[in-house]
């Protein structure tokens, strides 16, 4: 190794210069005669091969530290040498001290002579005062600094990435040694929902501070919690403590080797009816927070007074829910079986249905939304289409789904899904909402903020059914199922048939009181402009829908 050492300053003319990750975006000019590579020279030349075991099954790059310190800004940019970090005893080395290193280390503070981390060395550069800059990920520009340190007080203050549970932890999301391998990942990741420091599921509430069911799915800590032991009553913030947390790496990876977090199979303890998901491999991490907190079997077992009842909130995000057709209120008597055929469910497991585009063990929500994706961070924009042009998940177009092959038909694109089947999908939803607030018998008028429906009468008065409790459910139900899908805005792609039945059959209800699919005969009797201008596509969603090619089922 030490044979080498002569050749590293010619590495520094063949590393691209690179910009740091999070943390890491600083450039500090070092003194005209040494260089940070010209400084840490003598560190690699002991150090430099030395790989973690710990971590060794998930590392990104599988190097030596050494290999990834070169990579790193923190060479590239000049920015911080190996004794910047980990400030060795004075002469070292020295065999004086090598128990230090190699010896029992001291009873106290031995934690901060192994870990610069734990120790606040990061902080020697990157701190809320400095050491970031601007970042960009397809197009898009965050000021890294601020994303960092949103530490602020009062209604709706900001989250962020540095909190009381990640200060002396920047590698829970970054490598110290390699600022650059993942660095489009962090940067993906945060400009998703996932790591949006103002958007509302972090910000609307110190959700650390809340107890009952809040804090497992809005903050970091209280989804470990959760995943960790299925408990999530108790708050774990305290007073002083004024900082949120974003779902950050940690929630789904075990360290900065990204190594995946496993979980078994998700049960949704709805009141009125516990639902098991089946095992989705991976995306058994994404079904813990996306399967909503209460369901339609809320609304039918649950004994409530119709003439004085509180609305029932679904509770937003439910993709799981609809995907798995668990969720839903369901009227007496109607199917919400999915065709054999469908594959959406089975994507990324076991079943021949869903395997043949994605290997078994990612699960749907993975398959769709992370799978099969090449663009270096992609993944983790969660998107399911590609962000830098107009094509679906790759997933969506393999050809054993909606591929262009001879016995396939040309793939549908993201267009096409925003403008011509999402617009499908919003007009049914348009056509619910109508029904819901002129019917004949309990005119229910949606708002768009919580609790969505004020009225506290629900039962039907005219109507063909003359038990209040069964035409209350059946209003009720029908809001529920209104309010569960306006806020699944990927409801057409999660499961076509689930939301086009639970859609149907409200408004099946709601006309007359009656299920006898009389959908087709109301949304015609419409004159389709002004307020009802979302007859058409309300009606080809509804009654003719498109999702045939040459006879067969593909859509």
């Amino acid at each position: 190794m030490h044979s080498q050492l002569k050749f590293l300053p010619v590495l520094t003319a063949l590393l691209f210069a690179v910009s740091l990750s999070g943390c890491g975006e600083k450039s500090v000019t070092a003194p005209a005669a040494t260089s940070k590579l010209e400084e840490s020279q003598a560190c690699i030349g002991c150090h430099g091969g030395i790989t973690s075991t710990a971590k060794s099954s998930g590392k990104v790059t599988a190097d030596s530290y050494g290999n990834e310190w070169l990579r790193s800004g923190h060479n590239t940019k000049n920015g911080a040498s190996c004794k910047d970090c980990h400030e060795p005893h004075t002469n070292h080395p020295d065999p004086g001290n090598c128990n230090l290193c190699h010896g029992n280390y001291p009873a106290s503070g031995s934690s901060a002579i192994k870990n610069p981390d734990i120790a606040g060395k990061c902080a020697k550069c990157h701190t809320v005062k400095g050491g970031f800059s601007i970042s960009s990920f397809n197009g898009i520009l965050k000021n890294s600094q601020s994303v960092h340190f949103n530490n602020q007080t009062g209604a709706g203050y900001p989250a962020s990435f540095v909190t009381s549970t990640t200060t002396g932890s920047c590698r829970t999301c970054h490598n110290p040694h390699d600022t650059a391998t993942n660095i489009a990942t962090l940067r993906a990741w945060s400009r998703s929902g996932h790591g949006d420091t103002t958007a509302a599921p972090w910000t609307t509430y110190d959700f650390k501070s809340r107890s009952g069911d809040c804090n497992r799915c809005h903050t970091t800590t209280g989804f470990l919690k959760y995943i960790t032991d299925n408990n999530d009553s108790a708050a774990w913030g305290i007073a002083s403590d004024k900082t949120k947390e974003v779902l950050m790496c940690s929630a789904c990876h075990l360290n900065y080797s990204y190594a995946v977090r496993t979980t078994g199979p998700v049960t949704a303890n709805y009141a009125g009816g516990v639902s098991i998901y089946p095992d989705a491999g991976t995306s058994n991490l994404c079904l813990n927070c996306h399967v909503g907190r209460t369901s339609g079997a809320t609304i039918m077992n649950v004994q409530r007074n119709y003439t004085s009842a509180a609305f029932v909130n679904s509770h937003y995000l439910t993709a799981g829910g609809t995907l798995f057709g668990k969720i839903g209120y369901e009227f007496t008597g109607r199917e919400y079986t999915d065709p054999s055929f469908y594959a959406h469910r089975f994507i990324g497991t076991a079943d021949s249905r869903g395997n043949a585009a994605v290997a078994a063990g990612s699960g749907p929500c993975v398959g769709c939304h992370m799978a099969n994706k090449t663009q270096p961070g992609e993944k983790h924009t969660f998107k399911p289409y590609i962000v830098s042009g107009i094509k679906l998940s790759p997933t969506c177009e393999t050809a054993a789904c909606h591929g262009s092959t001879s016995s396939t038909p040309t793939p549908r694109d993201q267009d096409w899904l925003k403008n011509t089947w999402q617009l499908q999908y919003q007009d049914a939803l348009a056509a619910l909402k109508y029904i819901l607030a002129n019917n004949s018998y309990r005119k229910l008028f949606f708002i768009t903020s919580n609790p969505y429906f004020t009225n506290k009468k629900w039962h039907s008065v005219g109507g063909a059914v003359s038990d209040i409790t069964v035409s209350g459910m059946n209003n009720m139900g029908a809001a529920f199922n209104y309010n569960l899908l306006i806020h699944d805005k990927g409801g057409v792609a999660h499961n076509r048939y689930y939301t086009r039945r639970l859609l149907y059959d409200s408004i099946d209800w709601l006309d007359d009181n009656l299920m006898n699919n009389s959908v087709g005969n109301t949304l015609n009797s419409l004159p389709g402009s002004g307020d009802t201008a979302f007859k058409a596509n309300a009606i080809t969603y509804l009654i003719n829908p498109d999702t045939t090619v040459n006879g067969t089922e593909r859509y």
